[in-house]
């Protein structure tokens, strides 16, 4: 294993941000690390738009599942933009770990657990899962 191939793995923990091609989407995206369940090798995730999407403003359940993210905190946006934590994202680690990903930085602990709470709140998530994911190590 190179030396970057083991910082990479080190970077996929919760609050790293990576950039890269998605399945279903025509665009890059950053996609926020949120949780990990080890066990499972999983990852849970969330997109960030730059805005919020029309549908999701006529629902208020949606929307309060939306994470402010300044782009004065952050050297990889260009914009403020907003965490979508209304649908996580169950992914294996090995999708971070493909070379068109790219580590961008990682969130700060505030906005991290803005994201973990709205996901938490989602109620997207099996109680299992939230504790796979956010238990504390």
């Amino acid at each position: 294993m190179s030396a970057f191939e083991g910082l990479r793995d080190l970077s996929i923990a919760p609050g790293a941000v990576f950039i890269g091609p998605w399945t279903g989407i025509d665009h890059e995206k950053f996609l926020i690390v949120a949780g990990v369940a080890e066990d499972r090798i999983l990852v849970c995730s969330v997109m960030i738009n730059s805005e919020i999407n029309p549908y999701i403003q006529c629902r208020p359940r949606m929307l309060s599942c939306q994470v402010s993210l300044k782009a004065a905190d952050y050297d990889f946006l260009s914009h403020d933009s907003y965490a979508n934590c209304a649908q996580p994202i169950r992914a294996k680690i090995d999708v971070f770990m493909e070379d068109e990903r790219r580590y961008c930085g990682i969130l700060n602990e505030a906005d991290l657990s803005q994201v973990q709470q709205r996901i938490i709140a989602s109620g997207t998530l099996t109680v299992d899962e939230i504790n796979n994911y956010f238990k504390k190590k």
